[in-house]
């Protein structure tokens, strides 16, 4: 009995080394392998589609702010008049969504990012719905016209993104764009699975401290 003691002591001693030194190690091994590919696989799929426009706001003492200067942005063109459309409502509801994820809170550290509302006008429906919107009133809401400017470059760098990667248009999309204002990015904005793969990218394009 006594020789049996030293005997199981050796083993799990020998046990708790190779986890130490053998399973822990490949572990980690995997699991930042893993990791690294994800990484490395998602930043190739950020291009650069040309540069946005900027949104600019004037104060009562002159001074003006760009409200998109080295933020990320997520960008929809709704245009003229826009009324609330099973399609305009799931955009606007895709953006409480990512407010509630990345949005500024107030005490927060960090505010760089922003969704930009590209329209002018719209139906009292539209208009009532997204001001009631419970983030409506934050500052990262960037609501700016300019259709002309803003549809051209927009839709100049959507077709581009899809002549590149061979996709079917669609007429609902979201750009992306990182601090610099390089368009990275398009995404349909039906699409449950393309609007996980953007939030992945915001994530990854957020320069956090």
């Amino acid at each position: 009995m006594s020789e049996q003691v030293p005997l199981k002591r050796k083993i799990l001693i020998f046990g708790i080394l190779v986890l130490i030194l053998v399973v822990l190690p490949l572990g980690s091994w995997y699991y930042l392998s893993g990791g690294l590919k994800w990484r490395k696989q998602a930043q190739a799929e950020l291009q650069d589609y040309g540069k946005i426009r900027s949104a600019m706001i004037i104060y009562a003492d002159g001074t003006k702010e760009d409200l998109l200067d080295g933020k990320v942005c997520v960008v929809h063109y709704f245009g003229a008049n826009p009324d609330l459309t099973t399609e305009n409502q799931k955009v606007l509801d895709v953006c409480e969504r990512l407010f509630n994820q990345f949005g500024y809170k107030p005490g927060a550290q960090i505010d760089e990012f922003r969704m930009v509302m590209i329209s002018q006008g719209g139906t009292a429906e539209f208009k009532t719905y997204a001001q009631t919107l419970p983030s409506a009133d934050y500052v990262n809401w960037v609501w700016t016209g300019g259709l002309g400017s803003w549809q051209t470059i927009l839709f100049n760098s959507y077709d581009l993104y899809c002549q590149n990667n061979d996709i079917e248009p669609v007429s609902h999309y979201f750009a992306l764009t990182d601090t610099s204002g390089t368009i990275r990015r398009f995404y349909n904005a039906t699409d449950e699975k393309e609007l996980g793969r953007m939030v992945e990218h915001i994530a990854l394009l957020l320069p956090y401290k």
